[in-house]
């Protein structure tokens, strides 16, 4: 859904659109892309290799591939975007930063990225960035090319553009595809607000739509003949310690909470049991190639129990305490559905166990600086949308406290966990980062800065007929549409 128009068609221009994401997955192709476990594979790409010490990764294009006007797609066009995306034009902060530091270098074929330091999850960096028809552009025509976002470029996706107006984008199929998609005609339909897609949808005026929370999947499933198709996203949602609260630097504390909170209850209410699924490590469930996560632990009796054994016993009023300090925390959220829901469960559920929680919701826009980067919080929950990739040095990391990255916790820097997270981070071979990765989730479980939800899922609903190709189980929103070439609708 968006509010202005006209829309952008160059998806490294307006990055935060979810429609120019969208249409921009169905036009463009990326080097990479996820396998259905999560991990990078070829695209473009017909091969890609990583250096012994992990400093370059060099990427081969298959051959005879070719932009919807039949011109070939070289590695002059991925050193062109490469730079296009670290420009001032592109709106990508989180890829610009991936990207910053990395030589780009090739000819024909062949592209060599060169890294300042190893970084396993580069490939996973590759596989959201989309290769646009730049190279050999003259700055005049460059210029052109991305000063009017509003005009199409060649595709190398299953799709090219018929027409574009405010509301509404009309693909047709890219003659030169790799795979000549069996839907031969797509129109994008674009609104403002899910009330009025929805309406759209219920009067089958529109064939599908992506419901982003549990309420529009609720809304969307009450249509005749709806069928939902769900994935599985890389994000992740957790309940943040803020360690600098006196009670909440007890680990006893916080790992009373975290044993205490029943996800599956989580999931099964505040998401109605489609939005999510549980999440008890520090990776999302949609990364499924690192790995099982750990089995639930549940028990909110041996929570009070540890509480009661040291020395957090019960008050007047029911909640505990130890000397003058209480067990009562003002737990923020920012107001996106299904948050604040997710939100009342847990305190309803910490309520059982003597912890006294009020629920503070938040401004969006003020959240991440106001809240989380200024440690002006007790207790926070919110959803993170990190790259495809185990590597959460961002987020654990004893250096990565904010500006540097999101670790907010405010917890004694942990040695062992900052040189696990580091082989994860730098190791390239899959075999050992896993065993990282294992590592990693021990020693984040030892420290307890957070509780793990849930991973997020989003739902494509179709009407009747559906397509007869379903959608990937795992992957970010807009991977919805990556095998629409496989769609047929009888």
């Amino acid at each position: 859904m968006v509010s202005e128009r006209p829309m952008s068609l160059n998806p490294l221009i307006d990055s935060s659109d979810p429609a120019v994401v969208d249409v921009g997955h169905m036009l463009y192709r990326s080097l990479l892309k996820l396998d259905s476990t999560g991990y990078p594979t070829t695209d473009l790409a017909a091969s890609y290799a990583v250096s012994s010490n992990g400093l370059a990764c060099t990427v081969v294009l298959k051959s005879n591939l070719e932009w919807s006007n039949g011109a070939p797609i070289t590695a002059a066009d991925v050193i062109a975007t490469d730079t296009f995306a670290l420009s001032s034009q592109a709106s990508d902060p989180t890829l610009a930063a991936a990207l910053r530091g990395v030589k780009v270098s090739g000819a024909l074929s062949t592209v060599t990225f060169t890294l300042p330091a190893p970084r396993a999850s580069f490939a996973a960096t590759l596989t959201q960035l989309p290769i646009l028809p730049l190279g050999g552009l003259s700055e005049p025509a460059l210029v052109s090319a991305t000063e009017h976002p509003t005009t199409p470029m060649p595709t190398s996706g299953p799709y090219d553009v018929q027409s574009t107006a405010a509301l509404a984008v009309v693909l047709q199929p890219n003659p030169h595809a790799e795979v000549h998609p069996a839907i031969k005609s797509y129109e994008l339909r674009l609104f403002v607000i899910f009330h009025d897609a929805a309406y759209a949808f219920s009067q089958g005026s529109i064939g599908a739509l992506l419901a982003t929370t549990p309420e529009e999947l609720a809304t969307l499933q009450h249509v005749k003949g709806a069928q939902a198709e769900s994935m599985t996203t890389p994000q992740f949602v957790d309940l943040m310690f803020n360690e600098r609260v006196p009670a909440l630097a007890d680990s006893v504390v916080r790992h009373a909470i975290g044993i205490a909170i029943d996800r599956s209850a989580v999931v099964a209410g505040a998401l109605a049991g489609r939005g999510g699924v549980i999440q008890t490590g520090p990776y999302s469930v949609g990364i499924p190639w690192i790995g099982p996560p750990a089995i639930e632990a549940i028990s909110p009796t041996v929570a009070a129990s540890v509480l009661q054994a040291n020395g957090w016993v019960p008050g007047t009023s029911g909640v505990r305490q130890r000397g003058s300090a209480e067990l009562a925390f003002t737990l923020s959220v920012p107001s996106l559905n299904p948050l604040p829901l997710v939100a009342d469960e847990v305190a309803r559920q910490l309520a059982a166990i003597g912890v006294q929680v009020t629920v503070d919701v938040v401004a969006p826009q003020n959240f991440l600086t106001g809240t989380l980067d200024s440690g002006r919080f007790q207790l926070a929950i919110d959803a993170w949308s990190p790259v495809p990739d185990p590597d959460v040095s961002a987020f654990w990391r004893s250096n990565a406290a904010p500006p540097h990255g999101y670790n907010v916790s405010g917890g004694t820097p942990d040695p062992f966990l900052d040189a696990a997270l580091d082989t994860l981070a730098q190791s390239i071979d899959r075999t050992a980062r896993i065993t990282a990765a294992a590592q990693v989730a021990a020693l984040v479980a030892d420290d307890a800065p957070a509780v793990f939800l849930y991973t997020p899922r989003v739902s494509m609903v179709f009407g009747s007929p559906a397509p007869t190709a379903p959608i990937p189980s795992i992957g970010a929103e807009s991977a919805r549409y990556d095998d629409i070439a496989l769609w047929q609708i009888h």
